[in-house]
Formats: C-alpha cells, sequence, structure tokens
C-alpha cells in the first residue's frame, strides 16, 4: 500500500509541477562546433590544366552550425600529385641528346618532379534538412573565399646537380599564387548517437592567380602574368560535433 501511495504521489507531483525533457539531434537542429577532417581529388582546368593533372588533397576545417544550419567555417588543404605536364621541356638546357640531365660526375641523375600546393580560407553555407535521418542533416551548399599556391616540385634523389639547386630551382618551379572562390554541393550527414558524422559532395575553385617569379629558365623569358585556374572534384570529409543537448520544461496546470 505505501510503495502504490508513493508511486501514485510521485506521478501526480511529474503532472503537476512539469517534466524535463532532453532535445536531441534527432529532435529539432542544434547549435554545435564541426571539427572536420577530409579527403579528395581535383581535376584541373584553364591555366592549372597546362601544367598538371589529376592531384589529390588532404586538409583539415572548423565550423560553426547555428540553430537555423548556417555554417560558418575556415579550412586548409594540402594538395599534391605526381601528374606534371611536359616534363621533357623542363631542363631542355641541361638534357643531352638522348633526353637524359647529366651530373657534374659525369652519371646521370635522377630528378623527382610533382606538384605541390595548398589552398586556405573561410567558407558560409547551409543545411536545408529535406533528406537525412535528423533536422540536422540534408543538402549541404557551401561558398568560399581562398587564397591559392601551387608549384612544381624539384628534388634530386641523393644527387648533386647545382643548376636545380637552391635558388636555381626557383626558375623552373612555375610557383603562383592568389585568391580563390570555390563551390561545394553535397549532402552533410549526422549520426542521431554521434558516432557516424560525414559529409561528401563535389567542389569547384576559380583562382586568380600570378606568378612568383620573376623568370623561367628553360623558356628563357621574363615572367609576369596572371592565369584562370580551375580545379573541379570530388570531397569526403569525416566530422566530430561538439554540441549540447538542450533541455526543454514543459508545466501543466
Amino acid at each position: 500500500m505505501i510503495k502504490t501511495l508513493v508511486s501514485f504521489a510521485f506521478l501526480m507531483t511529474m503532472t503537476m509541477v512539469g517534466v524535463a525533457q532532453q532535445s536531441t539531434i534527432a529532435d529539432e537542429p542544434l547549435r554545435m562546433s564541426m571539427f572536420e577532417f577530409h579527403a579528395g581529388f581535383h581535376q584541373p582546368y584553364g591555366d592549372l590544366g597546362e601544367l598538371y593533372g589529376p592531384n589529390a588533397h588532404v586538409g583539415i576545417s572548423y565550423a560553426y552550425k547555428t540553430k537555423t544550419n548556417i555554417l560558418l567555417g575556415a579550412d586548409f588543404s594540402f594538395l599534391f600529385g605526381n601528374n606534371v605536364k611536359n616534363q621533357q621541356n623542363m631542363f631542355r638546357e641541361l638534357r643531352n641528346s638522348s633526353g637524359g640531365i647529366v651530373g657534374p660526375d659525369g652519371e646521370y641523375i635522377t630528378v623527382l618532379i610533382q606538384q605541390r600546393g595548398f589552398t586556405g580560407g573561410f567558407s558560409v553555407g547551409k543545411i536545408w534538412p529535406i533528406f537525412g535521418p535528423n533536422p540536422n542533416s540534408g543538402l549541404l551548399v557551401k561558398v568560399g573565399v581562398h587564397f591559392l599556391e601551387y608549384r612544381t616540385w624539384i628534388e634530386t634523389r641523393e644527387d648533386e646537380m647545382p643548376h636545380i639547386e637552391g635558388e636555381y630551382r626557383k626558375g623552373y618551379d612555375r610557383k603562383r599564387g592568389g585568391i580563390a572562390t570555390s563551390q561545394f554541393v553535397g549532402y552533410q550527414h549526422f549520426s542521431n548517437s554521434r558516432f557516424a558524422n560525414f559529409f561528401i559532395g563535389a567542389e569547384i575553385y576559380q583562382g586568380f592567380t600570378t606568378d612568383y617569379r620573376t623568370y623561367n629558365f628553360d623558356e628563357m623569358r621574363i615572367t609576369n602574368d596572371d592565369y584562370f585556374d580551375i580545379l573541379v572534384g570530388f570531397k569526403v570529409g569525416w566530422v566530430i560535433p561538439i554540441y549540447k543537448q538542450l533541455t526543454n520544461d514543459f508545466f501543466y496546470q
């Protein structure tokens, strides 16, 4: 009898005073910080496409998501690839009749030629919860402003070649940089259990770059040009969300 009375009193108290319930990520859009690790690939076009083939990228980013699913973020990506076009035309003044490069000791040397670069900047976006498991997931659209820089990475493997080392290397590396804009369209997923959080989609960059170097040795000309670079690619990332579950109080009279 005592247990029954205690139970009845507890239920009446909860009904008259109120109950507290937590709003989780499955219930409504939440404010959160998002730390992201991403990777993907790009196909270059425009002036950039004349120098390089496809490249890969890895990076990190941070974004803050509001209750209205607006995203404000910053990101950094490292670009790399081994598809450098017209390699046989590089160092042409140093090559012999067979196309090889002979070092000071009379031996052929091996030159590693690759692409290196980075992008870094800021973006703004929005999630439209038209599909997905909760109001925090759905169609993700972002636009951004970045700094884009790239060059041809030249390295001699355990060989000595003074003509392409140190300051001389700058006459071959085609280093360029400038402002770039970006657009991303994809899907943002937040798991109701917090464990599977990711994004995936397509992105495009438009770069407005200029020469860092004033002279190209192999072309034997002064360089002070402007370029229009395009990167079209695919991007996927793992997201670590940090958010606090909201408490809503419901009172009954």
